[in-house]
């Protein structure tokens, strides 16, 4: 005991001199984790390592609450096979497709203007001929600075992509001008609009096209006409010949006339062809900056009406189908055509003066039936602005209308129905009923004081962008009938209108579709077709009973003789 007590002074002396080495217990604690199972031959080490990294890569909300299900699943993906190649396969992220499809924008606009940058001084006049063939760009990062001023417009990102967007599109498509028109969005995705104008070739050969619709071939329209015709003969002969061989047959009741419909199809209004009325434009459309643009087709009169007469939002498919009554001719991309159409037409609107007619002639110079309200203007060079008052009065008589206006047909140039039917009118007009009126509409630069009232106010609000500079102020327009719709005007020679909605029109009361028609009297009201009601069967028996047969007759020398046999037998 003694030697025992002795030895402790000792031993806690030496402990003392030794100081603690936090490097040899991390490598101890790391040594002890990393003991091996005798069952699976795993560590903890290992397994805490997975674990870690499987929270860090998925990063959930709550990892101390579903801390033991993560260890879980780390256990249990180790019990599968090694062949098993699920997981490995690497999910791109959406955005990735999206990065790579700007990035390859970017490059080919940024070798374009490099190519551009490189050209030799031998060269330059080349060029300068080549300046005046290239698509001209609306600057629209400027014009979206004075939007933002007003409180409307895209993001500085937004809109910087959509620019390089249409130095794209003007490097792959024939275009003469271009000019972002705006924005439409979309349940699943939202399309960003160009508007522009084709080159002349491309123009051309468009128009060449449309003719040769409206053209059918001499050859394939005799042919078809031929082959009905025999057709028909064939079946003449047919009856005939089974008419001869049929036995005659009991001449059936006489029935009602079958009935004949009265009703007579519209006629069907003609197309206006590229480059003239609603066709006057080109759109085309991409659903996010840096995807191919797609072209628009040209829109049709039917097509125009229809879309008055129905609400629906777009989808960002352009081949959706789209369901509505009256039934629609064609996908959503028809559709989007002939809303841009509408919102082209009602809201392109600028300062008076701000563009002016190219040849200075006056538009009723200009014959009613070839190119009334169809025709071309260009900025105005002299033009010299007006001051921030005007351009805020209340009365809007310093806006105009720069769109062209649409007509009930769906064009903006109206087609005569009658228009080969000349000695027809001139019948009504003996008989004394009036022919059909052309219609009209609002020319070219007509004030927006002349615009419809909506629910007692105005089609446009007009505002100032700020009230504190003066100096700096910007007026703009707000429409009421079409939401979405804006446009700026600067005290200078700076205006420009843009469109970002939904793409559809305001409407004051709840919205109603269409009504379907009466339907019309199939057989006139007579006996012969007027419904009775079933009879009983009270009503059945009274009848039967009614037209029994009457009893045979009973003769008096039949009655005599049957009655003496029994007379006999009854004395015997």
């Amino acid at each position: 005991m003694s030697q025992t007590f002795m030895l402790e002074p000792e031993i806690i002396a030496a402990a003392a001199n030794v100081l603690p080495d936090l490097n040899n217990d991390l490598v101890l604690a790391k040594n002890f984790l990393k003991q091996q199972s005798g069952a699976t031959g795993d560590t903890l080490y290992d397994h805490m390592v997975d674990v870690v990294h499987k929270i860090l890569s998925q990063k959930p909300p709550d990892v101390v609450d579903n801390f033991e299900q993560y260890s879980w699943q780390v256990k249990q993906e180790k019990f599968r096979p090694n062949f098993d190649l699920l997981n490995d396969i690497y999910l791109a992220p959406s955005q990735l497709a999206l990065i790579r499809r700007m990035d390859e924008m970017f490059r080919l606009v940024a070798s374009k203007s490099q190519r551009m940058e490189d050209v030799g001084e031998e060269e330059q006049e080349l060029d300068l001929e080549e300046d005046s063939l290239r698509p001209r760009i609306a600057d629209i990062i400027e014009h979206n600075y004075y939007f933002r001023e007003c409180g409307y417009g895209l993001s500085e990102q937004e809109c910087y992509a959509v620019y390089i967007a249409l130095n794209m599109l003007a490097i792959k498509e024939p275009v003469a001008t271009i000019r972002f028109f705006g924005k439409i969005f979309g349940t699943k995705a939202n399309y960003y609009v160009a508007e522009t104008d084709l080159t002349i070739e491309e123009l051309d050969r468009r128009i060449r096209e449309f003719e040769m619709k409206d053209m059918p071939g001499e050859g394939e329209g005799g042919e078809e006409d031929r082959a009905q015709e025999i057709e028909e003969q064939k079946e003449m002969m047919g009856e005939g010949e089974a008419k001869e061989e049929k036995p005659k047959e009991p001449v059936p009741p006489k029935l009602p006339p079958i009935p004949e419909s009265t009703w007579q199809p519209p006629p069907i209004i003609p197309v206006e062809r590229p480059g003239q009325g609603v066709n006057k434009k080109t759109y085309y459309v991409c659903n996010q900056p840096g995807e191919p643009w797609v072209c628009l087709p040209d829109v049709i009169p039917h097509q125009i009406r229809v879309a008055r007469l129905s609400v629906r939002c777009m989808t960002g498919d352009l081949d959706a189908e789209v369901i509505t009554y009256p039934p629609f001719e064609g996908t959503e991309r028809n559709y989007l055509r002939a809303q841009l159409a509408r919102i082209q037409a009602a809201t392109s609107v600028s300062p008076q003066g701000f563009y002016t007619f190219g040849s200075g002639e006056e538009e009723e110079d200009i014959d009613l039936e070839e190119g009334a309200g169809d025709m071309a203007f260009n900025p105005n060079p002299f033009y010299q602005g007006h001051t921030l008052k005007d351009l805020v009065d209340s009365n809007l008589t310093y806006w105009v209308h720069h769109g062209r206006h649409i007509l009930k047909q769906g064009r903006t140039i109206w087609w005569n129905p009658n228009a080969g039917l000349d000695e027809a009118v001139e019948e009504e007009e003996d008989e004394g009923l009036q022919p059909m009126e052309p219609e009209s509409g609002p020319s070219l630069f007509t004030p927006l004081s002349e615009d419809g009232r909506l629910e007692g106010q105005n089609a446009w609000s007009a505002r100032v962008s700020s009230t504190l500079v003066p100096d700096k102020a910007v007026a703009y327009l707000r429409s009421n009938i079409w939401p979405g719709a804006v446009a700026y005007s600067t005290t200078g020679k700076k205006s420009e209108c843009m469109y970002v909605g939904l793409g559809l029109k305001y409407q004051p009361p709840n919205f109603s579709p269409l009504q379907l028609p009466r339907p019309q009297e199939e057989y006139a009201i007579g006996p012969e077709v007027m419904e009775m009601a079933d009879p009983t069967f009270a009503d059945e028996e009274a009848y039967r009973i009614a037209h029994l047969p009457p009893p045979p007759p009973v003769l008096q020398g039949e009655g005599e003789g049957e009655g003496l046999p029994e007379e006999e037998e009854e004395e015997d």
